[in-house]
């Protein structure tokens, strides 16, 4: 687990040049600073920031696999039926067993405690990006006044 973790919510979009022009105000080392979003890495702008910028992955949203590939290999019963309640029947898919309701855990080993990380995560799935400055040691509070002052929301050390 980080020392002195510490983190904040961009509260616009992922805008690269926008985070590295909020946060080069501070007296931060940005090159100590990591933003997690949704493809916001592949920008140019992001290529000239100090900041280090990371994409989450984003999952599965449908079965990309075609029926022909899997015929004939025993998986999911050739037959046409898999035997789940309420999935059986022709065409059933991956999507059928996806769990609708869960969300993507960005943060896992993070040192973000479960019950805090769903904000972090709701914001990335919302299109806005998440600053983690991760060995801030004694200097966390710092760090974390520097984030507020640049306009970051939900800023917590841990």
């Amino acid at each position: 687990m980080p020392k002195g973790l510490v983190v904040g919510i961009f509260p616009g979009k992922a805008d690269p040049a926008a985070i590295t022009s909020a946060l080069s105000g501070q007296e931060l080392d940005l090159t100590q600073c990591k933003v997690v979003a949704r493809g916001a890495a592949s920008s140019p702008e992001a290529e000239e920031s100090p900041l280090t910028f990371e994409d989450v992955v984003i999952g599965q949203e449908s079965n990309s696999l075609s029926d022909d590939m899997t015929k004939g290999m025993g998986i999911m019963g050739d037959a046409g039926g898999t035997g789940v309640p309420g999935v059986g029947g022709r065409g059933a898919s991956l999507q059928s067993f996806s769990s609708h309701g869960a969300s993507a855990n960005y943060f896992v080993g993070s040192g973000i405690p479960g019950d805090e990380v769903d904000n972090f995560n709701t914001a990335i799935e919302e299109g806005r990006a998440v600053v983690c400055y991760p060995n801030a040691g004694d200097n966390a509070a710092t760090v974390a006044a520097a984030f507020k002052a640049a306009g970051l929301k939900n800023v917590r050390s841990y």
